[in-house]
């Protein structure tokens, strides 16, 4: 925490101003000083202080209207304020409590009471600093363990559901190929095949709470170096051609040139096999999915420019509420698969941490009932890395 030192005087008489001003200098303080109010105002916006030393009797702007205003700001409301006053003016120091001064020293001054005084009340601002910054800490704890306990009851219902589910019927399946000796050699493949399609799919979701699990804890590690871009697209839509089939969705990739961007090959994989996936899996039967791909200009956050992946739907798309809370942990969108496929609710949430991950953007642009757009912006190899990994 900053050392709580500098302290503003504020006296329309130079004499007293110079003289405590002297005084704190020679104990370490740093002193700011101000011989009428709307010179101190102008000081306190530039170079907040941690303490004021406030005359009260002052021509134009008196202390108490100085005081109004530092407390009616939430900017400076915090600086205590010690008010000077003549033993004649002792009667208006309660209307300076009234207002907000934390406490007042008389003229002429007894420099052991008024350093006693600045010392005390800058101990309490110190104090009262910890314990707001303590008071966040635990707030954001208890944040965190409100939603660890909220990941944990949602990592439960999975469990319980879509492991339980597919377990129950691989039972059942196997206890029917063991049981049931009437079965056709069509029928048993049949079986097989429901066995095999509901262990992938459980495969598949404890691979997800796997990697959601490594990404919370920092445990995975990322090689970053040129990869052609172009190329991990083109084995992606090939590899999805099926799925794609199977539901009469074009995909649509035009041939690139080769294209590198700087990331890690295997977290670019994971991120482009959940987008294309979902692309497909929310597409009703009879669309297309699009899949594009750019080279663009540096950028704030790109400074030696972008390759931008574009896959784009023509699904149900997102409402407002959807899109607020796209790539959270464990969400559930209004928009379900069109052909009964399986989502365990982690995929764009681990896409979201794979992105940030290797410095790279990931975002999505949607009208409901017209499909969405996702972009995944990567950055683009520096001339040096070009020159470094001779590409």
């Amino acid at each position: 925490m900053e050392k709580l030192n500098h302290i503003l005087i504020v006296d329309d008489v130079p004499e007293n101003v110079q003289l405590v001003g002297s005084m704190l200098q020679r104990r370490g303080y740093r002193v700011s000083l101000a011989e009428h109010g709307e010179q101190a105002l102008s000081l306190i916006e530039q170079d907040p202080p941690h303490l004021i030393l406030l005359d009260i009797s002052m021509p134009d702007m008196d202390g108490f209207d100085v005081c109004n205003r530092l407390k009616n700001d939430p900017k400076t409301r915090d600086i205590p304020i010690i008010f000077l006053t003549a033993f004649s003016d002792k009667g208006r120091v309660i209307q300076g409590f009234e207002i907000g001064a934390v406490d007042y020293v008389t003229k002429p001054f007894n420099s052991a009471e008024l350093f006693s005084r600045i010392r005390t009340h800058l101990d309490l601002r110190f104090t009262k600093e910890l314990v707001m910054q303590r008071n966040q800490q635990l707030q954001e704890l208890n944040d965190q363990l409100h939603q660890a306990s909220q990941d944990k009851d949602e990592l439960l219902g999975i469990v319980a559901h879509d492991l339980k589910s597919p377990l129950s019927a691989i039972r059942s399946i196997a206890e029917t190929l063991t049981n049931d000796k009437s079965l056709t050699d069509e029928e048993k493949n049949d079986l097989n095949r429901s066995v095999l399609e509901t262990s992938e799919r459980m495969f598949s979701l404890i691979e997800d709470l796997l990697s959601a699990n490594a990404l919370e804890r920092g445990g995975m590690k990322f090689r970053m170096m040129p990869v052609d871009v172009g190329d991990i697209l083109l084995e992606t839509v090939h590899h999805y051609k099926n799925p794609a089939r199977d539901k009469n969705i074009a995909l649509h990739f035009p041939s690139t040139n080769l294209i590198f961007a700087y990331t890690d090959e295997k977290a670019l994989i994971h991120i482009l096999d959940n987008l294309l996936s979902n692309a497909i899996k929310y597409s009703p039967q009879g669309k297309a999915v699009y899949v594009s791909i750019e080279e663009r200009a540096a950028s704030g956050a790109m400074p030696d420019g972008s390759i931008r992946v574009a896959i784009k739907d023509e699904g149900q798309g997102m409402t407002e509420e959807d899109m607020s809370r796209l790539f959270g942990k464990f969400t559930r969108l209004s928009a379900k698969p069109t052909a009964g496929e399986h989502s365990t609710g982690l995929g764009l949430s681990i896409v979201k941490k794979l992105a940030e991950s290797v410095h790279a953007r990931v975002w999505c642009e949607s009208v409901y009932g017209q499909g969405a757009t996702f972009f995944l912006d990567l950055p683009r190899l520096s001339e040096n890395q070009r020159a470094e990994f001779g590409v």
